[in-house]
């Protein structure tokens, strides 16, 4: 077997052993579930696509053995599926032009929409699934599941307290949850091929982030969304709200970008970025304005205006 399956195979399990890590309440098993995707993304982006897809399966079999049907199912959409997808389409190439040599890459922003798309996909048939349910609605499940959890954490809360945390944390529940899994992909996906650079073993060059570019289609399912949640009745109103959260990350990512095409035209470039970030770690509202700035150039193409098209990759 060549050396590449046999650390495919490795990194499967090591990643499936990590997911899993809750189960058998291993000291720090929430930084290990966050980490999962780590083993994936390096056997993926060293070896390519064929390792990402045996590594993804022998984690999808190993989390059944460890944790039951369950397990596999969430290792395999939560952790094989989005790990296999980005390896395959960001190793993706093509020549850049008939007369050389050089090659284009498959777009970091591209890939970011289309994750984000998966996202939104299961947040759908989570909802769609929910309907045939006890609870007939994607909200009512969510606040039950939440009322209990918060009963198991703190049992000699007041029912009328517990009710109130429910109630704050139950409107954007899904869509938060949407975010952090695809940000924290998102991060394992970053650190692997950071890595593999480092150590010369990449099969690509690192993408330029601070040059993020969307492809325009990724506003229209946000807009949809935004429509949904304004307009929408009811449990069409939730799913909306929470679409149009998990959407407006790509968006996010590239208002960060035009903040740092901004800052780089600063000689106090890189206090100012310090300062900007302290103030969205403070600031719920200032993720919005975040997003709605990327949303503008998406739309008006704000970088171009400040740096010039020479500056921009």
């Amino acid at each position: 077997m060549p050396r590449e399956s046999f650390i495919a195979i490795g990194a499967g399990i090591i990643s499936a052993l990590a997911a899993t890590a809750f189960i058998s309440h291993v000291p720090g098993a929430m930084m290990l579930v966050y980490l999962a995707d780590l083993p994936l993304f390096l056997a993926g982006f060293a070896f390519g696509p064929q390792s990402a897809a045996i590594s993804g399966a022998v984690g999808f079999m190993a989390a059944g053995l460890i944790g039951g049907g369950l397990a596999a199912g969430v290792f395999g959409l939560l952790q094989a599926l989005p790990a296999w997808l980005i390896v395959r389409q960001m190793l993706l190439q093509r020549p850049a032009s008939s007369s050389d040599n050089d090659v284009k890459w498959f777009p970091a922003g591209d890939m970011l929409c289309w994750l984000t798309m998966l996202a939104a996909a299961f947040l759908l048939f989570a909802t769609a699934a929910s309907l045939s349910g006890e609870h007939g609605s994607l909200s009512a499940l969510i606040s039950d599941n939440l009322d209990r959890i918060l009963k198991g954490i703190a049992p000699d809360w007041d029912p009328s307290h517990r009710a109130r945390m429910v109630d704050v944390m139950a409107p954007m529940f899904p869509g938060a949850i949407g975010i952090s899994w695809l940000v924290m992909t998102l991060l394992n996906a970053i650190i692997a091929q950071n890595v593999l650079t480092k150590m010369k073993k990449a099969l690509r060059p690192t993408p330029a982030y601070a040059d993020l570019e969307l492809p325009q289609w990724i506003s229209w399912p946000l807009v949809a969304a935004a429509a949904l949640a304004l307009l929408g009745p009811g449990e069409m109103e939730y799913t909306g709200r929470n679409l149009a959260m998990i959407l407006s990350l790509p968006l996010f990512f590239l208002g960060l970008a035009v903040v740092h095409t901004w800052a780089r035209r600063l000689s106090g470039g890189g206090l100012v970025l310090v300062a900007f970030y302290l103030i969205l770690l403070l600031s719920g509202w200032a993720t919005l304005l975040v997003a709605g700035l990327g949303l503008i150039e998406l739309w008006s193409g704000l970088r171009y205006r400040m740096a010039g098209p020479s500056d921009i990759t």
